[in-house]
């Protein structure tokens, strides 16, 4: 018997909001909106034999060593719930803990159940256990990602990869290795829940055309009347008032030289890159410490810790992930955004600053 805690509205209306805003996929579960959305659900008491085992994420199963350090955190603070899946009962997030119950000779667990189907369910589950958690190696994170692809062959590969928790060219490796794919409408939904052209040149060559026919139309419109983003709109204009091609990266003879002296010399990505590295030297990225983090229970098992986990996953970007929007803001947005990146900063400047005075405090203690 199922025994209910709280009411149950929460995670049905966040869904619903997603449907009518992520165009055609119908819960967005890479969002945190319903990641947070699915711990807001109401608490049940659920017989822990009625369980039945997830999608099997992991090729070696449940780790002992790792039950063990549950159990005796279980005797310390309650364990999270875990995540059912409404039909069938089955586990989305949390077969350790199970394996904890029954270590303990408990006869139920907390859970929350889950309202989705089951390629739902399976996303809910990666995305999960790529935030916290015992993290998944990466051979089941590339696993994991196959079976998004087979079930979402119309995603984009950023957007497998964020709920993977891979890089965007392992997942497009992956996709070119399994052969086929395409989606049926020649176009792939990203993680911003819009869909784009699968052949970006085709893409191009329509904003050009249309650049050519309206030479005065805004970015946002040759976007929007081309169906391309705006930061390809805005490239494209540019390399056909630049004397280039729209594909292509070098100005078309005869006017390269004439585009060449007209463009201001702006300093090579590469030597960009190779600076910020240098800038960078001896530093770490989310992505690597946020397996380590995960990992803690007093992280995982306290309100604030888990707080801060998600407050960081949402906020935190991969290196150099920022050089893709550079150019798709409009002339008019510079500076205030270039104000606003300029705030949040000196706003994580202050936050690294106080982590390191919390550091010296610790040590001096």
């Amino acid at each position: 018997m199922i025994t209910l805690m709280t009411a149950d509205t929460d995670f049905e209306a966040a869904a619903a909001a997603s449907d009518s805003a992520s165009a055609g996929s119908a819960f967005d579960l890479m969002g945190a909106s319903l990641m947070s959305a699915a711990e807001q659900l109401p608490e049940v008491s659920v017989p822990v034999g009625s369980l039945v085992p997830g999608f099997h994420l992991r090729t070696t199963g449940t780790d002992a060593a790792h039950v063990r350090l549950l159990a005796d955190a279980a005797g310390v603070v309650p364990l999270p719930p875990i995540l059912v899946q409404e039909r069938g009962l089955r586990i989305i997030d949390g077969m350790h803990r199970v394996e904890v119950a029954k270590l303990r000779g408990e006869r139920t667990i907390r859970a929350r159940i889950v309202p989705c189907s089951d390629e739902q369910a399976l996303v809910l589950a990666v995305k999960s256990n790529t935030l916290h958690g015992l993290p998944l190696t990466r051979a089941d994170r590339i696993s994991s990602a196959k079976r998004i692809l087979a079930a979402h062959p119309d995603w984009s590969d950023r957007k497998v990869a964020g709920i993977a928790g891979l890089s965007g060219k392992s997942v497009a490796s992956l996709r070119n290795s399994a052969g086929g794919g395409a989606p049926f409408d020649g176009k792939r939904l990203g993680r911003d829940g819009k869909r784009r052209p699968l052949v970006a040149v085709e893409g191009r060559l329509r904003a050009a055309e249309y650049i050519r026919a309206h030479p005065q139309a805004s970015v946002r419109e040759i976007a929007r009347e081309t169906d391309v983003s705006p930061g390809t709109a805005h490239d494209v204009r540019k390399k056909i008032r630049g004397g280039m091609e729209p594909g292509m990266t070098e100005p078309s003879p005869p006017q390269a030289e004439a585009a060449a002296a007209a463009t201001p010399v702006s300093p090579p990505v590469t030597n960009i890159r190779a600076r910020s590295a240098a800038a960078t030297a001896g530093g770490l990225a989310w992505s690597g410490v946020i397996g380590k983090l995960a990992g803690d229970p007093s992280l995982r098992y306290t309100d604030g810790g888990r707080a801060f986990l998600r407050w960081m996953t949402q906020h935190a970007m991969h290196p150099d992930e920022w050089r893709e929007f550079v150019d798709a803001i409009p002339e008019r947005w510079l500076e205030e955004v270039r104000q606003a990146a300029a705030t949040m900063s000196e706003e994580w400047g202050q936050f690294a600053s106080q982590l390191g005075c919390r550091q010296d405090q610790e040590e001096a203690s």
